[in-house]
């Protein structure tokens, strides 16, 4: 191996470890954005330095959050970004959501608060509007959290009868609703409103109780129970 090479990939594996070591010891506490996306690629271009990628990735997408976020397509766009670098970016916002799903087993959904959140950290990561559906056993503990739908970037179909087919599944008498909107406020509109009523109606008729209809925005989250919407579920 030429010299010059062997002392360059000296000097990466030095950087790196301590990098790690600095990491375990805090943690991300102090790091650049920037070094965080370097070191989230150690693992996926093991003989590169990722550091001038990390700052490409800055400038091209504005944050961490950005990077993560972008169409898996925009990722493989920018030079040095292989598959293995792109997927490992859209794998983290997915073992988030399961991460939360798990860690929070046995939390009780009682109030708006934490049923917003359990809708929250399941949108996290997407590019496109989703339709899900939370059941629950008698105790408020979460049986399920599925995906109805997935549509485009401004709209997700509303699916009744896959909603009835999986509370029936999970033998639940206890559901919620929520869709997210990937840009704007988490306002609703007259199709929002219609399908919630259409579907309250539906799962009312079968005995089963309509919980709220949560709308996740960029920002702000909404319940459509606590909005002053409250006679969409009577």
């Amino acid at each position: 191996m030429d010299k010059k090479v062997k002392n360059t990939e000296n000097i990466h594996d030095g950087h790196r470890q301590r990098m790690r070591n600095r990491f375990i010891e805090t943690g991300f506490s102090g790091f650049e954005q920037h070094q965080i996306l370097e070191m989230l690629l150690f693992y996926a271009c093991p003989r590169k330095d990722t550091n001038e990628l990390a700052h490409i990735l800055i400038n091209r997408f504005g944050s961490i959050a950005g990077v993560l976020d972008a169409p898996f397509d925009e990722l493989l766009q920018i030079k040095g970004i292989t598959e293995n670098s792109a997927v490992l970016f859209k794998m983290i916002p997915k073992c988030i959501t399961v991460y939360y799903q798990d860690a929070n087993k046995d939390e009780c959904y009682n109030n708006t608060e934490k049923l917003i959140n359990l809708f929250k950290n399941s949108f996290i990561g997407l590019n496109n509007e989703q339709f899900r559906l939370a059941c629950f056993d008698n105790d408020l503990h979460l049986l399920s959290n599925n995906v109805i739908d997935d549509g485009s970037p401004s709209t997700a179909t509303v699916n009744v009868r896959k909603i009835v087919e999986i509370a029936f599944k999970e033998k639940t008498s206890l559901v919620a609703i929520a869709h997210n909107h990937v840009t704007g406020l988490p306002l609703p509109s007259d199709e929002d409103l219609s399908a919630t009523r259409s579907i309250n109606g539906t799962l009312k008729s079968m005995g089963i109780i309509l919980l709220d209809h949560i709308i996740v925005g960029v920002n702000q989250s909404l319940s459509l129970r606590d909005e002053a919407y409250i006679n969409i579920f009577d």
